[in-house]
């Protein structure tokens, strides 16, 4: 039953998030999972770091048997995040995308997590290690066919589904990785903004499917968490040949404006720090760390 309105979009569930779905695993739940569940938030990602502004919603708590769900109230910046605490927001309203840009939040899933402690965590390559994972769930779980724009966006073909931001910070004596992420889900084709029609789509636009948030955010941590042992043992090698068929840039010719330069060649990979692998017009290969890609063909053909 719908008993809530959404200005925007009408009425709503009252569990719009499909609480039952989300079910991480023991990793993330050992020290007692929290998730909360907004209903509008600045940032899930400054929200879960403790910056920012209190914002409604509910807290549920995760029992041994299942997630109980507290009375609906304002809550404040999450100030001990570990481990099992999961942000998740209806609506965005100053949500960061790369290099200090903004994410607009045009309808979807946008999930912020605590990353458990482990070594990989902080490796160069876990950036692109997270988008792979991701683009890998919304394959097989949505049966959308995305890729991975270096060096962690999420496409399908030329138009942008969702992003992801990897921020760290130190807090007393220990680190915080805080996993963000983007997906737009429900937004029909007139749903996007002007400057975003033609650049952006969404899983419903894909395969007419209305999808529940927490379906997809329950089989991406459980993802993450099944493989992160995986990747520490095995580094890269099981991985590479899934990232180089899903490497939507692989073998394609474009521009890369870094900071204070701009390459401009073929894509030939992403090796295993996370750089973006560029053969340059000389033959050199230059290893980038950072940058916005523009791809020459779509650029010259009209797309985003």
């Amino acid at each position: 039953m719908s008993n809530l309105r959404d200005r925007v979009s009408g009425p709503i569930h009252r569990d719009w998030f499909g609480l039952a779905a989300f079910t991480p695993g023991d990793r993330f739940l050992r020290g007692g999972g929290r998730l909360y569940l907004l209903d509008e938030v600045g940032s899930t990602n400054d929200f879960l770091r403790g910056l920012g502004a209190p914002a409604s919603g509910r807290l549920c708590l995760w029992d041994g048997w299942g997630w109980r769900a507290q009375e609906q109230r304002v809550w404040p910046p999450v100030v001990d995040a570990g481990p099992g605490t999961v942000v998740v927001a209806r609506r965005q309203t100053a949500g960061h995308g790369r290099q200090g840009r903004s994410w607009l939040d045009c309808g979807g899933l946008n999930l912020s997590v605590v990353i458990p402690q482990h070594r990989v965590a902080l490796d160069r390559g876990f950036s692109v290690w997270l988008g792979l994972m991701t683009v890998l769930v919304v394959r097989e779980s949505l049966h959308v066919d995305a890729r991975l724009k270096w060096p962690n966006d999420l496409v399908v073909g030329h138009r942008k589904l969702g992003g992801i931001l990897l921020q760290r910070q130190v807090i007393a004596d220990r680190s915080l990785t805080v996993a963000g992420l983007g997906l737009n889900l429900m937004t029909g084709p007139g749903g996007f903004p002007a400057d975003l029609q033609g650049k952006a789509t969404s899983v419903v636009m894909e395969t007419g499917r209305e999808v529940r948030p927490g379906l997809i955010a329950g089989a991406l941590v459980n993802r993450v968490e099944d493989e992160l042992d995986r990747f520490e043992h095995e580094g890269w090698a099981p991985y590479r040949q899934g990232l180089a068929n899903l490497d939507c840039l692989l073998g394609r010719s474009i521009i890369v404006k870094s900071v204070g330069r701009v390459y401009e060649g073929r894509a030939v990979g992403i090796d295993d720090g996370g750089a973006l692998r560029l053969e340059t017009t000389d033959g050199r290969i230059e290893l980038v760390q950072v940058g916005d890609v523009h791809v020459l063909a779509l650029d010259q053909a009209g797309g985003g």
